[in-house]
């Protein structure tokens, strides 16, 4: 049967500070067997899962879950004997887990809740997760539509009110159309509107897109892209220009102008 030679990772552990009640030396009861799994996966969390976990799968072994080690052949509930994970870890030639040249072998405490844990049936809770790897985290799937009724609408309004409704929230009713003008005026040019752009009855889009074409857009928004750039005045550095709070202006209007230009 195919092992990999970096079945075990060796971490430097105290067994005492890890398991205090694993192999006690002064005859007071162990744990029963059903309490033996969180300290089992502990002590495979430090040594070997950086090589037969979620982010990596060593001769395709995950060894994060009691299904993974049974699938792998790697032990057999109730006969530690016969279990592969305890040949390797007792394993002092070559063939050891971990590698010799990796680090210091199990000790014999760690080996012995090995085996208590698997004698025992390899007990685990039922419906024991499996650890998503990188690859299944969200950012790193592939957008997707989700599917909206007909006539809903505007989708981030439906799914607004569908995440209100969820959580028994009541949402404001539409703000008035001045309202709103005076919102948009401020956002992207960061001026209020006129008397007479308040009572505009021109398109939404038409009016948008005129602030977006204007001047003040660029120096709307510019000032964050200045904040980036921590934008100011200064005397200059080394070999750069000195006074060059004489020039400074020329970088302000580049970047207000690249906003403008939609660069």
């Amino acid at each position: 049967m195919y092992f990999a030679r970096s079945f075990l990772v060796p971490v430097s552990l105290g067994v005492i500070a890890l398991f205090p009640d694993a192999h006690p030396q002064d005859g007071s009861a162990v744990p029963a067997h059903d309490d033996v799994y969180g300290p089992v996966k502990s002590l495979l969390a430090e040594k070997c899962n950086s090589c037969h976990g979620a982010l990596k799968q060593k001769a395709k072994l995950r060894l994060d879950t009691r299904a993974s080690m049974v699938k792998g052949d790697v032990i057999v509930p109730g006969q530690a004997g016969q279990s592969l994970l305890i040949e390797r870890v007792e394993d002092m030639g070559e063939d050891r887990m971990p590698p010799l040249e990796e680090g210091a072998a199990l000790k014999p405490d760690e080996i012995a809740l090995l085996r208590r844990w698997i004698d025992g049936g390899a007990k685990a809770p039922a419906g024991e997760p499996v650890p998503q790897g990188p690859a299944e985290h969200w950012a790193f799937q592939v957008p997707r539509r989700n599917p909206l009724p007909k006539n809903a609408g505007n989708p981030i309004d439906f799914l607004l009110h569908k995440r209100h409704d969820a959580l028994g929230i009541k949402a404001q009713p539409p703000a008035k159309n001045t309202i709103l003008m005076r919102r948009l005026y401020l956002d992207l040019i960061g001026l209020p509107p006129t008397h007479e752009q308040l009572n505009d009855t021109r398109s939404w889009d038409a009016i948008v897109d005129e602030l977006l074409a204007s001047p003040q857009y660029g120096e709307r928004w510019g000032r964050h892209w200045m904040d980036v750039w921590r934008y100011s005045d200064w005397y200059g550095l080394g070999e750069e220009i000195r006074d060059s709070q004489k020039h400074m202006w020329r970088w302000r209007d580049w970047i207000v102008n690249s906003l403008n230009e939609n660069k």
